[in-house]
C-alpha cells in the first residue's frame, strides 16, 4: 500500500506498461459518470433518426430540437440511419464518439485520479487537422468529406477527454474538500 492509503497493480496484458489503480474511488465514480454520460449523449444522437423512422415524429423533434443547440444539423453534412439524419453532424459526431472512445481509453495511458492536464499542447496537436478541415474547406482549398469531418472531429474529441476529465475530477475533489473543511472534517 502506497503512503496515501492505495494500493496499486503494475503489470503487463497487452500493453508494454497497464497501470491499473484499485484507489481513488471518487475519481472512478467521476470517470464512470462521464464514461455514462458520453454513452447517452451518442446513444439520443442515434435515437432521434430511429423515432423518426418508426414513426414517432415529437419524440424525435424534441431531440432533434434539442441538439440544434449544439449543431447545425445540415442533413447533407450529417450520417443517416434508418434513412434519416443523425441529431448531429458528421464532425460534431465524431467529436462525441472521439471523446467517448478517449474515456474508455483514459485508463491505459493516464491514472483516473490524477488530477493535472496534460500539457496544452496535445490538445492544440490533437485539434489543429480539424482547424485545418474547416479552414481549408471554408476558404474553398478543397472539399471536405464525411471521413475528414468526423476523422478530425474523433481526434479532437479524444484529446479532449484528457482535459475535461481531470478538469471533472478536480471540481470534485474540491467540492469534497470542501464540505470536509466546513463540517469539522480533515
Amino acid at each position: 500500500m502506497s503512503r496515501a492509503g492505495r494500493t496499486r497493480w503494475s503489470g503487463s496484458i497487452g500493453c508494454k506498461h497497464l497501470r491499473l489503480e484499485t484507489g481513488g474511488a471518487r475519481a472512478w465514480w467521476v470517470y464512470a459518470a462521464a464514461a455514462a454520460g458520453a454513452l447517452a449523449w451518442l446513444g439520443l444522437i442515434c435515437a432521434a433518426p430511429r423515432l423518426l423512422a418508426s414513426g414517432h415524429e415529437t419524440s424525435a423533434a424534441l431531440l432533434y430540437v434539442g441538439f440544434s443547440g449544439v449543431c447545425h444539423q445540415l442533413p447533407e453534412r450529417s450520417f443517416h440511419l434508418w434513412g434519416c439524419p443523425l441529431a448531429v453532424c458528421a464532425r460534431c459526431a465524431g467529436l462525441y464518439a472521439g471523446s467517448l472512445a478517449g474515456l474508455l481509453v483514459y485508463p491505459l495511458v493516464r491514472r483516473v485520479s490524477d488530477e493535472t492536464f496534460p500539457d496544452r499542447r496535445w490538445l492544440l496537436l490533437a485539434a489543429a487537422p480539424l482547424a485545418v478541415d474547416v479552414a481549408g474547406g471554408a476558404a474553398g482549398l478543397f472539399v471536405n468529406t464525411f471521413f475528414s469531418r468526423a476523422a478530425t472531429g474523433a481526434l479532437a474529441g479524444a484529446a479532449a477527454a484528457c482535459y475535461v476529465l481531470p478538469g471533472m475530477i478536480s471540481c470534485v475533489e474540491f467540492w469534497f474538500r470542501g464540505r470536509a473543511t466546513r463540517h469539522g472534517g480533515s
